[in-house]
């Protein structure tokens, strides 16, 4: 089978869904199919335009971006690749990249395949114009894609009830993997600990540095936490905006967290893994309104550990709880009172579901797209 993956943005951009998207696309090449991945030159401009990885063709074309990565206008559509293919899976109904280069496949009469995420998020954004001008945009690119997709795929059944309330659609519930390093790793606490000099009972926060993941709001709660429980340390692990982190580390300094908080930037899968054994839970702090599927939550789950996570977007609906952890609301003191309540009855935890590998989700995939090629 021909596939062809289609987003903005794809390796070495470092990112959840560009991660997504080549795991997908190297597992399916490695079952024997030819894959490709048509992305842009915006966020990767030293990268060829042609070229191979892993066994996966990866083509980039010229494109124009507004600002927004999803607001990426492709200026070339590989017009004979889209011909040829048997599928084109686009990752995400919110990318103007991908709509232009699903109606040129569309109309070379490709079946098209849709990951539909963070639906109708900007609905719920925190900036009113925002909220009003980008809500607005996202309904017209979600109904065009409805009106082009032959395969409508979710990973969560929340998204799955919008798509059919809003939209009229049918989905199919996939959701995405974790490397198998995950469920095979033994136990990695001792490596960790020595490599990184840490003592004491650990709440980790592992993601992208970015506003919207409320990173200075776990910071605040994780101070009313650390009167009550002296031996407990922050870590917090992921790269991204420099400017806000700067200012969560001014925050760190004034309320005078600095030897029980530690930031320790990009951390290998290792010493992810490691972070996840070390430490009593992991959290999720988020207000962003398009959590749709933080990997990060499967990881955690792989490793057996609890999660604490703010009620946004399908975050609630990752977790059965109050069994494999808590959802809290997103403001100081409700996340305070959930990370103490974590701590001190965490044998109340287990993990209840387990994640699928990517192999796994690559294959229920390939069954999927011969389900609208015949």
């Amino acid at each position: 089978m021909k596939i062809v993956h289609t987003y903005h943005s794809y390796y070495p951009v470092i990112g959840g869904l560009e991660k997504v998207i080549q795991k997908l696309a190297e597992e399916q090449a490695k079952l024997g199919h030819e894959v490709h991945v048509i992305t842009s030159y915006s966020s990767a401009k030293d990268s060829p335009a042609e070229g191979e990885l892993n066994n996966v063709y990866v083509h980039r074309v010229k494109a124009l971006r507004l600002y927004y990565p999803d607001l990426t206008i492709p200026r070339d559509f590989n017009e004979s690749l889209l011909k040829g293919a048997d599928v084109v899976h686009a990752h995400s109904q919110n990318s103007l990249f991908n709509i232009i280069i699903v109606k040129k496949a569309k109309s070379l009469r490709a079946k098209i395949v849709t990951y539909f995420l963070g639906v109708d998020y900007l609905r719920k954004h925190s900036n009113p114009i925002i909220r009003l001008l980008g809500y607005q945009y996202q309904k017209a690119i979600t109904k065009r894609f409805v009106g082009l997709v032959d395969l409508a795929i979710v990973t969560n059944d929340y998204e799955r009830g919008v798509l059919r309330k809003r939209y009229g659609l049918e989905s199919v519930v996939l959701p995405h993997g974790v490397s198998e390093q995950y469920l095979r790793t033994p136990n990695m606490e001792n490596y960790f600990r020595s490599k990184y000099g840490v003592q004491g009972r650990i709440i980790a926060y592992i993601g992208r540095i970015h506003p919207t993941k409320g990173l200075d709001l776990l910071i605040k709660a994780f101070a009313e936490v650390s009167k009550k429980e002296p031996d407990v340390i922050l870590i917090i692990a992921g790269k991204g905006d420099a400017r806000y982190l700067k200012k969560c580390m001014k925050l760190v300094k004034a309320l005078s967290l600095e030897s029980k908080v530690k930031y320790l930037g990009y951390i290998s899968e290792v010493d992810k893994i490691g972070l996840i054994d070390s430490s009593e839970f992991v959290v999720i702090p988020s207000r962003h309104a398009g959590e749709s599927y933080p990997l990060v939550v499967d990881e955690v789950k792989a490793r057996g550990k609890p999660l604490v996570v703010t009620n946004y977007g399908a975050l609630p609906h990752r977790i059965i709880q109050p069994v494999e952890g808590l959802v809290v609301n997103a403001d100081v003191h409700s996340l305070a009172r959930g990370l103490l309540y974590a701590l001190l009855n965490k044998r109340s935890f287990r993990i209840l579901s387990k994640p699928l590998t990517w192999r796994e989700v690559a294959e229920k995939l390939l069954n999927l797209y011969q389900s609208v090629t015949g």
